[in-house]
């Protein structure tokens, strides 16, 4: 899977796309409220300019005794002061409107770009996601991306506030002497330039430690959470994980300390050579007051608007690297959004898919069941092969069985045959079709699966047997029918709440379960959708239940497995034993294919696996 490129510049562009699509009102009122609070600092510059003038024209007719008369009796005066009262006022209302605005526009930002985001990875067919380093440190740099977008929209709007003040202050300044406003921006320049590359230097360290915050995450779950809490404790590990978690933090602190102390070096030297170009126009504009070209509201006035080019010119350098920060932090977010999985998902444009699948059963007798042909798999990122030139076939209403020591490539075979994966080399036709060419989604409609590592979904016993076939999820009778085909009813009917129990003790009022009760729920899930599917595979379904559980699972697959495609993956060679046909893999290659009793005959592996479990009953 291939990451697209992008340049600061397209990577600005979609975000800024992603905020307009996500608060197209906020923004604009923003905008709003800034072009009017940038332009009423100048304009209280000019308002106070002409106060001081009044004022001082009053004073060299001599002191007052009564000074509210006076100003009373001076419309200018009164009025402008009224009027810089009034600014001030609005200017402060507008403060806290746009702070209310702000929020509503930050967490709209926040939920609709989170939840492109969770869209693209829960549905994203290909589960190398989330088993490749490199895919997974997408995924960590993304949700970093989200934190840094939330703050786009405030860059925006403080960038736009420092142009609005700009503008008008550059053109006011002009009007002391053409070179000022000029010298003002030239000695900024090289404070930009560096600022820009010291951002750039930290983005970089930043994405190479990625791999460092996510293991960082890993050890921080296994301090903070619910599956290792007991052992944790009772083998005292705190210590070992948090050292390990801290060893990690300063290795990433040290790497971002060094950037930023070069950084900040570099911006101070140019800053303090960049605050010449506001001593030369300020002393200027003093000594223009002095020689009297200027009065004291001028100098005010001059004074002010020099200071205030110089503070929206910093406030948009400052902006503008954080712009800068930002872009470069979202670029992953749209690496994420447009990465394209390695599972072929369109179909040739011949026919509707689902007809497709349906028609391919009916006419292709003698092509039914499953085919594996020459197939090999390594997992993404490795070289080393997991299977290697498996031949295979699964007939019609067959029940076979793949048994081998761990590691000989039984859940990966699983896993292909359910399409979680293509293979590298070979194929696997079902009904004479190549999987490739059947539409992903109507094929897993036709499959019943039960992993290793079922889910243990945080929501009640209805929906976590009913996701197994939504449109049952409130048919009650359906679900109390697989809750009692997966011998769980009694458990169930003992909970506060029957099928309204919510499962797990981190949900407010949760019950937990048994290993061998959530077994028993992943059972039921797959139950549910019995009546649809052709293809059932179970991965080591009674890894945890005990013997008598064990024997009674035994009898229910005897009950739904015909009909029907069926594949089981099990440690337990019981239950190999009622299966039509056993495959043993070994080193990810089949070695032995035979019923139990043909592979005890031959006394090879299968026979060995088998006397050596039998012994540990006896």
């Amino acid at each position: 899977m291939q990451l697209i490129q992008l340049s600061p510049f397209q990577a600005f562009r979609r975000s800024l796309v992603l905020v307009i699509q996500a608060a197209p009102i906020e923004l604009r009122y923003l905008i709003l409220l800034a072009l009017i609070s940038g332009a009423g600092s100048p304009i209280a510059l000019f308002l106070n300019k002409i106060i001081i003038d009044e004022a001082s024209r009053l004073l060299k007719q001599g002191a007052t005794a009564n000074p509210i008369a006076l100003m009373v009796q001076e419309p200018r005066l009164l009025w402008t002061i009224g009027g810089l009262i009034l600014l001030n006022l609005l200017t402060n209302s507008m403060n806290a409107v746009t702070n209310l605005v702000f929020s509503a526009m930050r967490d709209r930002v926040q939920g609709f770009v989170q939840g492109r985001v969770l869209d693209k990875v829960a549905n994203f067919e290909d589960i190398a996601l989330f088993e490749t380093p490199e895919l997974l440190n997408l995924v960590q740099l993304s949700e970093q991306g989200i934190e840094r977008l939330k703050h786009l929209s405030f860059i925006i709007i403080n960038t736009l506030n420092g142009f609005f003040i700009l503008i008008p202050a550059i053109l006011l300044s002009g009007a002391i002497a053409w070179w000022i406003p000029l010298m003002l921006c030239t000695s900024t320049a090289p404070s930009v330039y560096v600022e820009l590359k010291y951002r750039k230097q930290s983005w970089r360290v930043e994405e190479t430690q990625a791999r460092v915050v996510r293991q960082m995450n890993l050890y921080k779950n296994v301090l903070m959470g619910e599956a290792y809490a007991k052992e944790l404790r009772l083998f005292s590990l705190q210590p070992l994980f948090l050292n390990r978690w801290q060893n990690l933090f300063w290795q990433m602190f040290r790497s971002m300390q060094q950037v930023r102390r070069q950084g900040t070096l570099l911006v101070i030297c140019w800053s303090m050579l960049g605050g010449l170009g506001i001593a030369l126009p300020y002393v200027y504009v003093v000594m223009g007051a002095l020689k009297g070209n200027y009065t004291l509201g001028d100098l005010a006035l001059y004074s002010g608007l020099i200071l205030q080019v110089r503070q929206s010119l910093f406030m948009l350098i400052n902006n503008g690297s954080d712009l800068y920060d930002v872009v470069l932090g979202t670029s992953p977010i749209f690496q994420l959004l447009e990465l394209k999985p390695k599972l072929r998902l369109s179909l040739p444009s011949r026919n509707n898919p689902a007809t497709e699948f349906s028609s391919n059963q009916r006419g292709r007798a003698k092509q039914r069941g499953i085919q594996i042909q020459n197939l090999s798999f390594s997992y993404p990122g490795s070289d080393r092969k997991i299977l290697s030139n498996i031949n295979l076939k699964i007939q019609p209403n067959e029940m076979i069985a793949l048994v081998g020591e761990n590691g000989a490539g039984k859940t990966t075979l699983a896993k292909l045959i359910c399409r979680l994966y293509d293979p590298q080399e070979g194929k696997i036709l079902w009904n004479g079709q190549n999987l490739q060419e059947l539409d992903l989604k109507e094929l897993y409609c036709r499959i019943a699966v039960i992993m290793q590592d079922y889910a243990r979904f945080p929501t009640t016993v209805r929906e976590n047997v009913g996701f197994g076939y939504l449109p049952l999820l409130q048919n009650d009778t359906a679900l109390d029918n697989a809750i009692q085909k997966a011998g769980i009813a009694t458990a169930i009917a003992n909970t506060p709440q029957g099928l309204e129990t919510p499962l797990g003790k981190q949900l407010e009022g949760g019950v937990d379960l048994s290993e061998g009760q959530w077994q028993r729920i992943a059972i039921a899930r797959s139950l549910m959708r019995l009546s649809s599917v052709e293809l059932l595979i179970f991965d080591e379904p009674t890894a945890a239940l005990d013997p008598k559980t064990e024997h009674e699972i035994y009898q229910l697959f005897g009950t739904i497995t015909p009909n029907k495609i069926a594949v089981v993956i099990s440690h337990r060679l019981g239950l190999a034993k009622l299966a039509d046909r056993i495959v043993v893999l070994e080193n990810g290659k089949i070695i032995e294919t035979g019923t139990h009793e043909q592979l005890m005959a031959m006394g090879r592996q299968y026979y060995l696996m088998f006397t050596r479990q039998a012994s540990n009953y006896y």
